[in-house]
């Protein structure tokens, strides 16, 4: 009895693994998400430049609220967004160093030192995971 009650919680552990698996294979072939990289740091940027300038928590969330109905992006579509890029953290890193960028100079939105920085970074990460 006890050898049938191990079994069955290996076969369990193997079933679940494997599902596990399997869907961490197919979270490759998500689909694109809804907005773009610019429109995603955009609309981050408005929102967290909203956000300092209301007085309590509740009247940013509803100030972040009516930015994201203003140019008709739900929340989930916000989101949607970052869990596309879940698994490239080399990607989203970029795509906040380059919100913080825009929110730290406000007048000329110029993030091409931003972008070449992030794919200098890149290039060398690819190079130390190749063992150069």
């Amino acid at each position: 009895m006890v050898l049938h009650s191990r079994t069955g919680r290996v076969l369990g552990v193997i079933s679940i693994l494997g599902t596990l698996l399997f869907f961490s294979a197919c979270a490759d072939t998500i689909d694109p998400p809804p907005i773009n990289r610019e429109q995603y740091v955009e609309i981050y940027v408005e929102i967290l430049r909203a956000i300092d300038e209301e007085p309590d928590s509740i009247a940013a969330s509803q100030r972040a609220q009516e930015i994201l109905d203003l140019r008709g992006i739900t929340q989930a579509e916000l989101l949607a967004y970052a869990e596309h890029y879940i698994n490239e953290p080399e990607h989203l890193a970029e795509v906040w160093l380059e919100i913080e960028t825009r929110i730290r100079n406000p007048q000329g939105e110029d993030t091409t030192a931003v972008e070449e920085e992030g794919e200098a970074r890149a290039i060398d990460s690819r190079a130390q995971s190749d063992g150069r």
